[in-house]
């Protein structure tokens, strides 16, 4: 993985995105995004089989749900009083999709799997 880069307020889907809102003191969004074709060899990966696409869909929405969590509670935890929760993840799937997260401050972070492309996306409001 590349270390986290500074990203503008408008976020260019590679077609498969699943997006899960932070709120608490710092609201904000985090979003996990690739191809439909990584969408479809990740959860084949996790799940040791084929899947149809409903079954794609509550695979990467549960991968986003435990990172997301796990990355929420080590900031928690570090920052007693923060109170950050996560909200349901929503997916979008299309070609040229662009989301648009105005007054967030985002960082974003590209890993290179054996599977493909996955960008990681965080943005809160007010900053870092």
């Amino acid at each position: 993985s590349n270390p986290p880069a500074p990203q503008e307020t408008a976020f260019a889907s590679q077609g498969f995105s699943v997006i899960v809102g932070i709120t608490g003191k710092r609201p904000g969004r985090i979003i996990l995004d690739m191809t439909q074709e990584t969408a479809n060899k990740l959860s084949e990966a996790i799940n040791c089989e084929e899947c149809e696409e409903e079954f794609v869909l509550d695979t990467l929405a549960e991968l986003t749900n435990i990172v997301s969590g796990n990355g929420i509670t080590t900031v928690n935890n570090a920052n007693p009083g923060m109170g950050l929760m996560l909200t349901p993840p929503s997916i979008f799937i299309g070609n040229e999709l662009t989301i648009v997260s105005p007054k967030l401050n985002a960082e974003l972070v590209m890993v290179t799997t054996p599977v493909g492309l996955i960008n990681f996306s965080i943005g809160v409001e007010g900053g870092k």
